[in-house]
């Protein structure tokens, strides 16, 4: 007997059967959740580090400068996603850690030499945590990237992430330390990580670099 003989509608049954070859095996992570070590190596604040050391913000005063200490760890990590036999890995990429000020005025090597370790995975951008240092210095204002003159240097990106998604991040300003809900903001959100790659459009950049994946979301 299935679904304790009680009828389910279609989209809820449980599916019966093998998987394809082609199936990708794989397991996620975020960065603020898991990394900790939020001070170290040059790493800047992202707008939870500040939003999590603000008094009575969050429950018990909470916040993730330990996690699950994978900056640490990430070796030991890595050898568990190898036990597991994933083929895929996707994880975040903290900005403060690559970009300290939240620009690309200063690349923190340290930090993305920590996220350099050879493993295909899918690199996320954003997942609802930037730089606190890019709100500081320009604040919400109007942002134009059409620019199709914008310096950048994609083989850079290309030597680091095979495949890249950016934001996955939450709308509503009540759950975290979000400033509005109108669309133009959310908007700029969603672009601000692919501005901070070095390459002009997503088109442009899977050009170069081939079989390379960037996803916004």
């Amino acid at each position: 007997m299935r679904d304790n003989g009680f009828p389910l509608p279609d989209d809820e049954k449980t599916l019966y059967g093998q998987f394809p070859k082609t199936f990708k095996w794989s397991t996620a992570s975020a960065a603020y959740q898991i990394e900790g070590s939020w001070r170290a190596h040059g790493k800047g604040l992202s707008i939870w580090d500040k939003f999590a050391h603000t008094p009575l913000r969050v429950s018990n005063s909470d916040n993730a400068d330990i996690a699950c200490d994978s900056y640490n760890k990430i070796d030991k990590d890595v050898e568990v996603l190898k036990r597991l036999k994933v083929s895929h890995y996707r994880f975040s990429v903290s900005w403060p850690r690559v970009l300290p000020d939240g620009t690309n005025n200063h690349i923190n090597e340290a930090g993305l030499n920590y996220y350099h370790r050879g493993y295909t995975a899918w690199s996320l951008m954003d997942n609802f945590e930037w730089a606190a240092g890019y709100s500081e210095r320009f604040g919400l204002f109007f942002v134009n990237r059409s620019n199709p003159t914008l310096p950048r240097i994609p083989k850079n990106s290309a030597s680091r992430y095979a495949s890249i998604i950016t934001c996955n991040g939450f709308p509503d300003p009540a759950l975290g330390p979000h400033e509005c809900l109108n669309p133009e903001p959310e908007g700029n959100v969603m672009l601000s990580p692919l501005d901070s790659l070095d390459c002009t459009t997503a088109k442009y950049t899977c050009n170069i670099l081939e079989n390379k994946y960037i996803f916004i979301f």
